[in-house]
């Protein structure tokens, strides 16, 4: 008999134990967010989406690189700046961020500062300003 009660007791403590681990597996759906990641998209879909959802272009090449041309409506952020990262923390974090450099480097790293800043709409495109000219695609001027 008294090893009925310990098996019983054994159960119930268990079954209690898993109840309360899950908590937040109780949670409503809209309750549960997703971590927020880097989209690292390719030349073609980084053209494509800035245009359909506008939002903040960032060129994060040095002086010298971006003297040869930005994408229009460009903002620039030398990664290498001395205050990098407040001046992208300045950056409306509600719009999309759309972040290239010359191959694709850097702007994966600074896509990743922006995630650590809170943003959640970061888009790196993949081979950089090379693969822009590649396609022909425009450049301007800074100014």
């Amino acid at each position: 008999m008294k090893k009925v009660i310990l098996g019983i007791m054994l159960v119930l403590s268990f079954s209690t134990f898993i109840a309360c681990a899950g908590g937040d597996s109780e949670k409503p759906a809209s309750a549960q967010t997703e971590a927020a990641t880097v989209n690292d998209i390719d030349v073609g879909a980084f053209k494509k989406l800035k245009e359909e959802k506008p939002g903040t272009i960032v060129d994060v090449r040095t002086p010298s690189e971006v003297a040869s041309g930005i994408v229009e409506g460009a903002v620039v952020i030398d990664i290498y700046g001395d205050d990098f990262k407040g001046e992208i923390s300045k950056l409306d974090k509600t719009k999309p961020i759309y972040v290239y450099c010359k191959s694709g480097g850097r702007s994966s790293n600074a896509s990743k500062q922006l995630l650590d800043l809170g943003y959640t709409q970061v888009y790196n495109l993949m081979g950089g300003m090379t693969s822009w000219k590649a396609k022909g695609y425009p450049t301007v001027a800074v100014k």
